[in-house]
């Protein structure tokens, strides 16, 4: 029971620590709070969305790294995110990039869409990624490799299959190509410059 009571006193403050703000969506209260955190070799910021229940409960919705840098400062691998309200639909912006030796951390995008359903609990209508996983030719035995030069056997068809398919299970998104991406890159781009013009107001 003492435990358990530690559990939960330790949950309480990991959830109520840091920024907390409330929000109106279509009627429906939401409340958002951004927490920092400094684990082993990683910092940063994650924001974490509730649904405000009548009885005050609260129901997870959804969460987004704001902010990370791992690895020591010679090798650091960025996630940058973002989100943006209009009307009854939230807009989720990540961008992953890498500093110095990190040649095994992920490059891309990714722009998750979540609109309010009728029960009044925000749902991910749309997931869309472009990631490089590590640096080109880091590992020519990977499938990324075939991302810049289009696969011609079955085997090599496959070996990019698998990539694929890895990269929207981690990363938890439909994977784009080729314009489709550059545009999703683009896009992620121009809210990474919103957000750092936010800030500065």
């Amino acid at each position: 029971m003492k435990q358990f009571t530690l559990l939960f006193l330790l949950s309480f403050q990991i959830l109520f620590a840091g920024q907390i703000e409330h929000i109106n969506i279509g009627n429906q209260d939401f409340m958002f709070t951004k927490e920092t955190y400094d684990i082993y070799d990683s910092k940063g910021e994650v924001l974490r969305v509730y649904k405000e229940e009548r009885n005050n409960d609260l129901h997870f919705m959804f969460s987004l790294i704001l902010k990370d840098r791992t690895g020591p400062c010679s090798e650091k691998s960025l996630e940058d995110g973002y989100y943006e309200i209009n009307g009854t639909t939230v807009t989720l912006y990540s961008a992953w990039n890498r500093r110095g030796k990190a040649y095994d951390a992920p490059y891309g995008a990714r722009i998750q869409v979540y609109h309010l359903n009728e029960n009044y609990d925000l749902e991910r209508i749309s997931s869309k990624i472009y990631i490089e996983t590590q640096r080109q030719n880091y590992d020519e035995s990977s499938g990324m490799q075939y991302l810049f030069t289009a696969p011609k056997t079955k085997e090599e068809k496959e070996k990019l299959r698998q990539y694929i398919d890895k990269v929207e299970r981690d990363f938890k998104g439909v994977f784009l190509y080729h314009k489709e991406a550059k545009i999703l890159l683009k896009e992620v781009e121009d809210a990474m410059a919103r957000k750092m013009k936010a800030t500065w107001k």
